[in-house]
């Protein structure tokens, strides 16, 4: 026999189905717009600040960069490598070898009489009539360093010291000429003479489709040819490039670095130490917003101030002509 059972159907009230009404609809969007909006505060302040910290470390390493280029090949200036053993077992006569000037004839350059030479506020032209230091083109605010050594190898471009600072063969300097092997091509007969000049030539860097002038370190070697003075862009980011001499002093006189006006003819192979200074800065700004505004020393001790936000920085550091002969105690 079947039961049936009838389950009262209780009704449920209208509160307990109702949605949201429009006030509680509204407090809802707006807390969570509040949190959108805080999510999107932090988001943009820490993408701000990782920029910051990005531009902050571009100067620094564009300055140790060129730091490194200078330095390691200020250090190998006046470099020659020719030592000779002559006379018996019992009695040897040792020749070591010095840098010297490697034009003999025509227009000899003043730049290749000692290892360093240089030019305050203007550029070398190795290309000219005769090879001087003259006017820039456009507003750079540098110094020129010129670099002289001779290689001590007999391989290619990718060992030794054969290449300037463009990677090119110095032996296609004419002044090489006699040097070079004319069987051999990677063995010369005699060291090749190596000449690198340094200064800042202006540079336009696009970044997110915004052009930024600035200017770069440069260069200009003695493996082109036939000879130029055009300098090619090596790092970007350097405003001020300055160079300060050392010369050895007598007993009775103080030695102070100068720049290269201060330099006589007959004192640049006594040259034994040089300071580098230079001006880095980022691409693009790199100071938060309300700290845009600052002062700072330039390399002459000059104070500027800047409004742009672009960091800025000051770099200098001594390097020591390692191959001098007053360093060596050669004779």
């Amino acid at each position: 026999m079947n039961t049936r059972v009838q389950v009262p159907i209780v009704p449920m009230h209208r509160s307990a189905v109702r949605g949201f009404s429009l006030v509680e609809l509204l407090v809802a969007l707006a807390i969570s717009m509040v949190l959108v909006a805080g999510a999107a505060y932090v988001y943009l302040s820490t993408s701000k600040t990782q920029s910051a910290l990005f531009e902050k470390a571009f100067a620094t390493e564009t300055a140790h960069y060129a730091m490194d280029v200078l330095g390691r090949d200020l250090e190998n200036a006046g470099f020659y490598p020719s030592i000779r053993v002559s006379g018996s077992a019992a009695v040897a006569t040792v020749t070591v070898e010095t840098y010297v000037n490697p034009v003999k004839t025509g227009t000899i350059p003043a730049a290749y009489n000692a290892p360093v030479f240089g030019c305050k506020g203007q550029t070398y032209q190795p290309a000219a009539t005769t090879p001087a230091c003259g006017a820039h083109t456009g507003t750079v605010d540098a110094d020129t360093l010129v670099l002289n050594s001779y290689s001590n190898d007999s391989y290619g471009l990718d060992a030794g010291s054969r290449a300037d600072c463009l990677r090119k063969d110095s032996a296609n300097d004419p002044v090489n000429a006699a040097r070079k092997n004319p069987t051999v091509a990677l063995t010369p007969l005699s060291p090749l003479f190596v000449s690198n000049r340094y200064t800042l030539l202006p540079t336009t860097i696009q970044v997110e489709g915004q052009s930024i002038s600035t200017f770069s370190l440069a260069c200009n070697g003695n493996g082109v040819n036939p000879a130029s003075d055009s300098y090619y862009p090596m790092v970007g980011g350097i405003d001020q490039l300055r160079f300060y001499y050392l010369v050895r002093a007598s007993d009775t006189a103080a030695s102070k670095f100068q720049r290269a006006d201060g330099v006589t003819a007959t004192d640049w192979p006594n040259v034994v130490s040089v300071r580098v200074c230079l001006l880095a800065r980022s691409i693009q700004a790199a100071k938060l917003q309300g700290s845009t505004s600052y002062t700072i020393q330039d390399c002459d001790g000059v104070s500027t101030s800047f409004t742009d936000g672009v960091e800025r920085r000051i770099f200098s550091q001594v390097f020591a002509m390692k191959n001098h002969s007053q360093l060596l105690n050669l004779p």
